[in-house]
Order: structure tokens, then C-alpha cells, then sequence
């Protein structure tokens, strides 16, 4: 597994988040993290798993587990306004045909929740 610095810093981030967040309600650890990833987007569930592993040991979220909420992409046409979830092969609008369109979900990356004790 190829691990980048992007995907180790974003990582990063997400834990010091959490652990703000639940250092804000007294918690003593961080039992779950709920991560919102967009299927147009470059992170990795895998990756981040093992980042996580790794940069939140000796922390209140040591062993949480990660629970990952795939969106799919879905695109809206420049030309004609159509909403629609691109096929593998093409980006192509079904309605008018036309190839000018701009993603409007699946790009997505935050922490949703977490589950403290």
C-alpha cells in the first residue's frame, strides 16, 4: 500500500478533530468516527484506516473504529441543467448529450460524527 502525505495529513486532521471534540464534552476516548468520502474524490478507505492507525496511537482515539459513507458521484449538465449519475464509461449528459457538465456530489470528505464514552 502506497501511503501519500495528503492522505496522512488529511488523517491527521480528522483525529485532531475528534479529540477536540471530545475533550469538549469530557469524554476519556473517541469510540467511533463516521467519515463522509465522495467516490470522485482521491481518498482511499484503506489508507486512511492505516493512517489512522498509526497517528492515533497513544491518543483517546486509539482503536476507534472508522465507519466510511460512500456518495456517488452525480453531475449536473452546463448545458441543459439535467441532474445525473454518470455512467463508467462516460460523462456524457443523457438527456441532451452534450459532454459540459460539473460535479455536484462525490467530492465530498469530512467527519460527520463521532461516538464517544
Amino acid at each position: 500500500m502506497v501511503i501519500s502525505m495528503h492522505e496522512l495529513s488529511i488523517t491527521k486532521e480528522i483525529l485532531d478533530l475528534a479529540v477536540a471534540k471530545a475533550r469538549e464534552v469530557n469524554s476519556g476516548r473517541v469510540l467511533q468516527i463516521n467519515i463522509v468520502i465522495g467516490n470522485a474524490s482521491s481518498v482511499i478507505d484503506d489508507c486512511v484506516q492505516f493512517c489512522f492507525d498509526f497517528v492515533s496511537r497513544e491518543t483517546i482515539a486509539q482503536g476507534a473504529r472508522l465507519n466510511f459513507l460512500r456518495v456517488p458521484v452525480q453531475m449536473r449538465c452546463r448545458n441543459c441543467g439535467n441532474l445525473f449519475c454518470p455512467e463508467k464509461k462516460t460523462w456524457e449528459c443523457p438527456q441532451c448529450m452534450e459532454w459540459d457538465a460539473e460535479i455536484v456530489k462525490g467530492n465530498e470528505f469530512y467527519m460527520d460524527s463521532i461516538e464517544v464514552e
